[in-house]
């Protein structure tokens, strides 16, 4: 065992904010949300700009503004296909969300 008497200075680090980078073309299944939102305009195969502003209201009383809706058609690893309408596509989230409770009712 090797022992040391150097003296350490103690070391305090504090986030005051944490950006998570993501990929945009992952989907996370969520619980709580009411509606299907993605972040990557790219994904969407229509597309429709937003005609009146419409704002989304998230869990951390955040809010964002839907640019536009449109359907996304996402293949599985089954190779059968998803297709996702009524989607909105809110450029500020990082990540897509797919409401479960959509799912289930459809």
């Amino acid at each position: 065992m090797i022992e040391s008497n150097k003296e350490c200075d103690d070391l305090c680090a504090m986030f005051s904010e944490c950006n998570l980078v993501g990929n945009s073309r992952e989907w996370w299944m969520d619980f709580g949300a009411t509606r299907r939102v993605c972040a990557n305009k790219e994904l969407f195969s229509s597309f429709a700009l937003a005609q009146v502003e419409e704002m989304i209201y998230m869990a951390n009383s955040a809010t964002a503004k839907v640019e536009g809706t449109g359907k996304i058609c996402l293949k599985m690893t089954s190779g059968k296909v998803l297709t996702l309408n009524n989607v909105l596509y809110v450029s500020e989230l990082r990540r897509n969300l797919i409401s479960v409770s959509l799912l289930d009712k459809n």
